[in-house]
This record gives C-alpha cells, structure tokens and sequence, in this order.
C-alpha cells in the first residue's frame, strides 16, 4: 500500500551530462502532473510524462529537472563568423558618420545580435533520453520506496482501527438477541400499569414479533463482517491504486453502521454503533492518502 505523499530528491553525473531531479507529491484524486525542466528537454517531456505514469496512478505530482551538459562549449555553440564581420562593419561605419564610439561593439553584437547560435548536430536526443530515462527510473524507484514506507505506517494504523471495529461488531452481535427481550420488557411494563384497557395474549405477541422483524440486524451484522474481512485483504494487496477501493468499503461499513442504528433500537448498541463510526472516521481521514 502506498501513500500519496512523497518525496525524492537526487543528484547524477557522467563523463557528460549532469543531471537533478527533484519529485514530490500530495493527495488527489486523480494523477495531476506538472514538470518544469529546462526548453532543451522539451522534445522529452511526453516520455517523461509516460514513464512516471507507469508508475504512479494517483496524486499531484511535480517533478523538477535541471541539466547540464557538460561537453566543452565551443562543441554545443558555434558563431556565425561572416554575419558577426557584416554586423561589426555596420557598426564600424556607424561610428565613423556619428562620430560617436560604442563603449564595446562586441559585448553589443553578442547580447543583441543572436550571431551566437547551439549547435544541433552536436546534441544527441536519444543520448539525452537515454540518460534521462534511466535516472528518471532511480529517482521513481526511490519515491516509490517512500510512499510504500508511508504506507505501511497507514496500514498498521488502519489495522489497529479494524481491531476495535471488530470488536466492538462483535459485541454488537452478542448483545443484538437482547433487544427483544429488553423490549418486551418495557412492553409488558407498560402495559401493567395501564388499568382500564385489557390486553390479550395474541396481540402482545403480535407486536412482539413485528418489532423483532422491525430490528432485526442479522443481515447487517454479517455484511459488516464481510465488508470487514474485505477491507483487510485490501490493504494487504500489492495491486496499485487500491485507495478508490478501500473508500468505496468504507462508506459501505459506514451505511450499514447507520442502517443498524435505525433498527435497532437499543442503547447499549447505539453506543457501540458510535464507536464504531468514530472509528471509521479515522480510517476514512487517513485513506484519503492512499494511492
């Protein structure tokens, strides 16, 4: 189980090429991805793009690149001699029919001119990716191993919730038998102390039995077992993207929690059923993390 909060920063370098990555992550509910890299990256965005996709299925991600290029200069540019010669000799004429000197025609000409130009037949792209790529994967590999660590620590937290809940379930399931018993209790009080109505036998009986179809929460009960069980077996897959799935079993357990409540009419119950959902609550919070 991953977390969706993550972070990861390294630093690798060759003969060549120097490179820095620096990911990092928050919740979402679907995969939003920024990167920000130097213009000469550009034609390498969408594989980047592709290959972090492979990886991650949810989160706000951004991802930062700064390269370098650590050949000798004067292999990656290059001057255009005879458009610099043409410039110079405007410039040249300029101050002889103003009468005036530039302060440096040179530093003019460079800043101004664009007579500097990189040279394209020097840049390799697929040296580029190549480089890139298999970095880009040790970067990934090193998030991904702190998003499982994160994880983890959610997931014993999320058991330690579960342990309760199903305590507390199975509790409730011990004390539900009590709830007719406990009602017709208080029927029968009721009733004796109403003196000018008689009663007969078969009517008790009927309401009795309504109200034990009425609150009756087997069905609950075993569904919240189930969803339970579930829940435990997704967070101990190895599947990505489980957080959509354990969400959707948590408003499950939540709906039948509310369904049992309603039934059932009993304190002892009721105050387990708000345990229990207190309980949840923590579990869904946190969940809201998870890949």
């Amino acid at each position: 189980m991953r977390s969706m909060t993550g972070y990861s920063k390294e630093y690798f370098e060759n003969e060549k090429y120097a490179i820095s990555l620096e990911i990092k992550s928050v919740n979402n509910k679907n995969l939003n991805f920024k990167i920000k890299s130097p213009y000469i990256l550009n034609f390498l965005e969408n594989k980047i793009r592709t290959e972090v996709a492979s990886k991650v299925k949810r989160g706000s991600i951004d991802l930062k690149i700064e390269f370098q290029d650590k050949r000798e200069v004067e292999k990656l540019f290059e001057y255009d001699k005879n458009l610099s010669n043409s410039y110079m000799q405007i410039l040249t004429t300029m101050e002889e029919d103003y009468s005036e000197k530039f302060s440096n025609k040179l530093d003019f000409l460079v800043k101004n001119l664009n007579v500097i130009k990189r040279n394209d037949l020097e840049i390799d792209e697929k040296d580029y990716e190549n480089f890139i790529v298999e970095n880009l994967h040790r970067l990934l590999d090193s998030f991904i191993n702190m998003k499982e660590a994160e994880g983890n620590r959610m997931k014993i937290y999320f058991l330690e919730c579960i342990s309760i809940l199903e305590k507390n379930i199975s509790k409730i399931k011990e004390m539900k038998e009590l709830v007719v018993v406990n009602y017709k209790e208080k029927l029968l009080e009721r009733l004796s102390k109403i003196q000018e109505i008689e009663f007969n036998e078969e009517s008790i009986l009927k309401e009795i039995l309504l109200f034990t179809d009425r609150s009756d929460i087997s069905e609950e009960v075993s569904r919240l077992e189930s969803h339970l069980c579930q829940l435990k077996i997704e967070l101990e897959s190895t599947d990505t993207g489980i957080g959509k799935k354990i969400d959707f079993i948590l408003q499950e357990i939540f709906r039948e929690l509310n369904t049992s409540g309603v039934k059932c009419n009993f304190y002892e119950i009721s105050k387990l059923i708000v345990e229990c959902k207190n309980e949840i609550e923590k579990i869904r919070e946190q969940a809201l993390n998870i890949e």
